[in-house]
């Protein structure tokens, strides 16, 4: 504690420590303190920017091609959101059949047979209509 009273006397403005490192860094006899930062290198820093840009190229796409499912007199419906947000709300829209089309099949009801067409039985023979009585 008395160290630290002492720098704050020497330059009385209680810096005393940033300016003792700062005098460190500029003659180079340390290293310089470590405050929590890490500097990386530019080459991997440009690196992870060029990809950060191809990914949101590549959701960019993405989401213009779910706009492009939606009828186009429909598509001042979708909200003006982030790329990402958009993607996942376009997705949840057309799941659902907001704009027009058929919803996914859900529920307890979604495997049931819809609409075969029972064979007509005039037209069969006796032995086709025993077979047909045994097929799954």
């Amino acid at each position: 504690m008395g160290d630290q009273d002492q720098s704050k006397q020497d330059n009385g403005n209680g810096t005393g420590n940033a300016d003792q490192d700062k005098a460190q860094q500029d003659k180079g006899t340390g290293a310089p303190p470590d405050k929590g930062e890490h500097m990386i290198p530019k080459s991997r820093f440009d690196q992870v920017v060029s990809q950060r840009k191809a990914a949101e190229a590549a959701l960019g796409e993405f989401v213009d091609s779910l706009v492009e499912q939606v009828p186009e007199d429909q598509r001042e419906l979708i909200p003006d959101l982030p790329p990402a947000q958009k993607g996942k709300w376009l997705q949840a829209a057309l799941a659902r059949g907001l704009f027009g089309g058929q919803p996914a099949a859900s529920g307890p009801d979604a495997k049931r047979p819809g609409g075969s067409p029972s064979p007509d039985i005039d037209q069969m023979s006796p032995r086709q209509m025993r077979a047909s009585g045994y097929k799954s």
